[in-house]
């Protein structure tokens, strides 16, 4: 019999339960056990590993987070990669399915080189994988955005603020622009291109002239600064670029009394319950990767171009950061 160890590799995100269901359904379905390792790699190696049935999953889709726990333990030392590797003889494993982000795809890529095989299934809400359209975690993380700013919209209309909420996703900016498009941010500030200083003061300006006498700015977390804000604010690289952007608007808008609040979302775009194109994307990928696995299909990255489930051989090219699409830069834009 053939057997898939299933584990979480980096961070968690939505979606990660409805991935490891389908897995194990999938399994039951075509023959194949699978082993559910808990803590990824670092849980591997202190033999955290149990079968995995059907009544292991239930009642599980719409849990965020994940029942197997993750680890952001990524083996590079040769010791780490063969004690893996007795491992993988020790449980008679055919494969790893791995579930997770870059640090999943650093892990495939390690493993390989000594000839241990796994199936990716790509799982962040950062999105910036370039194999494929859609990420695990993605749509949940930019609802989470959106239903936030919908939320500070009332509170800076009333008070005539400009509100800077920080997101995660850093450097890709996917979650920051198509959270902020969805949310209707006035501003989008990313690590995707430059802060243009006087773009951004004019647009604040020219809504308060207007009448409409608050702004909502979105900044992705680290996004990279002029060395003229942090001189301008007294402040450095150790502030955040949300509140280094606050302040900075309050010195250089004086003459209109800018009052402004900072909310950073943190790990609050990383929990709860997993949209619906979550849940589709993970049983789409993960019951194609089972697939792989019974037809020897490995060393194997799965992927969602639009709807449709894609297949990508191993290759370093794996780990670079996509970047947000410029058109939907460009669209975000439009509503400034």
């Amino acid at each position: 019999m053939k057997r898939i160890a299933l584990l979480c590799v980096g961070n968690d995100c939505p979606g990660l339960n409805a991935a490891i269901r389908a897995t194990v359904v999938k399994g039951s379905d075509t023959g194949i056990e699978i082993l559910g390792v808990k803590d990824g790699f670092e849980g591997l190696l202190l033999d955290k590993v149990d079968v995995m049935t059907k009544s292991s999953v239930s009642g599980i889709l719409h849990r965020g987070g994940t029942i197997l726990g993750t680890s952001l333990f990524v083996p590079q030392e040769e010791e780490d990669v063969q004690k893996i590797a007795k491992k993988f003889e020790q449980y008679s494993i055919t494969s790893f399915l791995i579930l997770g982000g870059r640090l999943g795809v650093k892990a495939a890529l390690r493993i390989a080189k000594a000839n241990i095989p796994s199936v990716l299934v790509p799982a962040t809400i950062d999105n910036d994988l370039p194999f494929t359209d859609f990420s695990i975690g993605f749509f949940t993380a930019i609802e989470h955005v959106r239903e936030a700013l919908d939320i500070l919209h009332a509170t800076a209309e009333s008070h005539h603020r400009v509100m800077i909420v920080e997101t995660m996703g850093k450097p890709g900016g996917w979650i920051a622009v198509t959270g902020g498009l969805a949310g209707g941010a006035d501003y989008v500030v990313t690590n995707a291109e430059s802060i243009d200083q006087e773009d951004l003061l004019n647009k604040i300006r020219s809504r308060y002239e207007s009448q409409k006498r608050f702004s909502i700015v979105v900044v992705e977390s680290g996004a990279t600064l002029p060395k003229e804000m942090y001189d301008i604010t007294g402040t450095d690289e150790k502030t955040s670029a949300a509140q280094v952007i606050g302040m900075f608007i309050e010195r250089k808008l004086k003459d209109i009394s800018i009052e402004w609040r900072y909310t950073n979302l943190g790990y609050l775009q990383r929990g709860g319950s997993p949209v619906c194109m979550d849940r589709i994307i993970a049983t789409q990928m993960s019951t194609r990767a089972v697939e792989m696995v019974k037809s020897a299909r490995v060393y194997h990255a799965l992927g969602m171009r639009g709807l449709t489930v894609t297949e990508l051989p191993y290759s370093e090219t794996m780990i670079n950061v996509k970047i947000v699409d410029e058109h939907l830069r460009s669209l975000a834009k439009l509503f400034y």
